[in-house]
């Protein structure tokens, strides 16, 4: 059970790093993704209670390899490989034997027999399917993202990532004409709405913060979006665009090392009350530069005020990382694609009120942080 070859070329790169990629540059991502799925799962069919579930998964993948790699791409998938692979590396407690419910899952989508004992836990769950219960299987509702449908995952199997939560109230059909809307306001920018479209698998509805919208990407769990429902569709379609660039950006650092071992040093970050680590501030910075973009193709003087503030922002972060000594030479090469596209934008004329407005918020942003790190 091997992934499909996937190369990225210079050019695929150059695109990446200036904010975009194309479908070549999204191919790749998302095979090396299932790549590094499929070599944690082998390194997990070593564990002698994982080995019924592997041999079933072999079978699926020998029927229908497309329904097995639909499976490995699913983000629970991945999170839950990860975090598994990491544990019984580390000699630490581990359930090597929930591949059955990965393996189940493949052979149900293969349309093999499903010949493997499934582990006693309180809520069975089939990545990409669903839940099983004596009544059958519930499968998950879904969404639209324009062609595309996407699971509304709730993670009912659990292994939510730490520090996140699930609106487990959440209303599908609310959800569907949220995301609708949201889908229209993404019209206008074609190359967004198709990776977007191309990129995000599932939703995990979140409730709102404090401050209102919420939304987050976890690395491990490649594809998924957490997110709460906006108030407009205009600011929903803005943060799919945000998490897109982190879900981008979390596949290509499994390729590339971009930054040299810093577990140390923090640093400002324009869109932050708190200090970020030099790799939270890449993401910040690549997913502002989409934020960016999105503004920068509409009209009025919201859409002017905003892609007048992140894209002064983002030129800022891009200059910090590049003054940091801490990045690797691919990283100096994606991050100097970055601060290039933003220069640019930087020069572009916008309205002076809605200068004026994103200047202000800069500057009492940086007060407001400087008082609270004290300087």
């Amino acid at each position: 059970m091997t992934a499909p070859p996937w190369r990225l070329s210079a050019r695929d790169f150059a695109a990446l790093a200036r904010g975009g990629g194309g479908p070549g540059a999204l191919r790749a991502l998302r095979l090396a993704r299932r790549s590094r799925t499929s070599l944690l799962v082998r390194m997990i069919a070593a564990a002698p209670p994982a080995r019924p579930a592997y041999r079933l998964l072999v079978d699926a993948d020998r029927a229908d390899p497309a329904a097995v790699a639909r499976v490995l791409d699913y983000p629970s998938v991945g999170a839950w490989a990860t975090r598994t692979a990491l544990a019984m590396r580390h000699g630490e407690p581990a359930r090597p034997e929930d591949l059955a419910f990965v393996a189940a899952a493949a052979a149900v989508r293969a349309g093999v027999p499903v010949a493997v004992d499934l582990p006693d836990v309180p809520v069975v769950a089939l990545p990409s399917l669903g839940v099983v219960s004596p009544a059958g299987l519930r499968g998950l509702p879904e969404v639209a993202l324009g062609p595309r449908a996407v699971a509304l995952d709730l993670w009912a199997g659990g292994g939510v990532p730490d520090g996140l939560s699930v609106a487990t109230d959440a209303d599908p059909h609310q959800w569907r004409a949220a995301m609708a809307a949201a889908w229209d306001e993404l019209g206008a920018q074609p190359e967004v709405a198709r990776e977007v479209a191309d990129l995000v698998s599932t939703i995990t509805p979140m409730p709102p913060g404090p401050a209102g919208t919420t939304s987050a990407t976890v690395a491990d769990a490649f594809g998924c979006v957490f997110l709460s429902l906006a108030p407009d569709p205009e600011t929903l379609a803005v943060t799919l665009a945000h998490e897109t660039q982190h879900t981008k950006l979390v596949a290509l650092m499994d390729l590339f090392p971009l930054l040299e071992p810093d577990t140390r040093a923090v640093y400002y970050a324009p869109w932050r009350e708190d200090p970020r680590p030099l790799a939270g501030l890449l993401h910040g910075t690549y997913a502002h530069l989409g934020v960016a973009g999105f503004w920068r193709a509409r009209r009025g003087m919201r859409a002017q005020t905003e892609f007048a503030r992140w894209r002064a922002a983002a030129l800022t972060a891009a200059s910090t990382l590049l003054g940091s000594g801490k990045l690797t030479r691919v990283g100096v090469g994606f991050v100097t694609g970055i601060a290039g596209v933003l220069r640019e934008w930087n020069a572009e004329p916008v309205h002076p009120e809605a200068l004026a407005r994103a200047e202000a918020e800069a500057v009492a942003h940086r007060e407001r942080w400087e008082a609270r790190v004290g300087g």
